[in-house]
């Protein structure tokens, strides 16, 4: 597993969700990274393991040399491949139970309900990401604060939380029980990025 300094539930503060494309925005990476994100998160569902295989190989030294960690959507076989910290298990993958008997990184489970959450712990999971927090674009509903403290609060797990989150409301997600958020938009269009991922960590308060 690649080294980082960040142990959990601390590598989980920042998150940057990129897919392949924008892992090779190598511009704009080094500077969410250099700036505050602890972790990448390679989402890519619709790449070849290969595809995947090539993208986190090349983001797991970049990650590193900068102190994040690297985690890999899906393939805990492609984060085992690259020494990779950990995976991110969705809807698409095995669950948990299947992948702790085997794999010593951490696993992380994306979960939208009280029941999700708690197969997730069962499972063996290190860590949860609970969403959407605030939604997105035709994702459904929100949670909102009021649930997403609730159906925290009923895992003894780290809890990352995921959807609509920008500057201004990362301090509202941590409020109400997350340990760190995770993000696309919010750094990947930012016109400033490295604003963006210091305000988005937590540490700036945002105007």
């Amino acid at each position: 597993m690649s080294e980082s300094p960040f142990q959990l539930p601390d590598a989980l503060r920042l998150i940057y969700i990129v897919d392949l494309e924008a892992a090779r925005d190598w511009r704009r990476l080094d500077a969410v990274l250099e700036a505050g994100a602890t972790c990448v998160w390679l989402r890519a569902p619709g790449a070849t393991g290969a595809e995947l295989y090539r993208g986190a190989r090349d983001l797991v030294w970049r990650a590193a040399e900068r102190g994040a960690a690297l985690i890999v959507g899906d393939r805990a076989d492609v984060a085992l491949a690259v020494g990779a910290a950990g995976v991110q298990l969705g809807y698409r993958s095995p669950p948990a139970r299947k992948v702790r008997p085997w794999f010593s990184g951490w696993i992380g489970v994306s979960c939208h309900s009280e029941a999700e959450l708690h197969k997730a712990q069962r499972g063996g999971a290190d860590y949860v990401v609970l969403s959407p927090l605030f939604g997105v674009p035709q994702k459904g509903g929100p949670l909102g604060t009021a649930l997403f403290e609730r159906l925290a609060a009923t895992v003894d797990l780290p809890v990352v939380a995921l959807g609509g989150i920008d500057v201004d409301s990362a301090p509202r997600a941590r409020e109400a029980g997350a340990c760190g958020v995770a993000v696309i938009r919010a750094l990947r269009d930012a016109p400033d990025p490295s604003s963006a991922a210091r305000g988005l960590s937590g540490t700036v308060t945002p105007r």
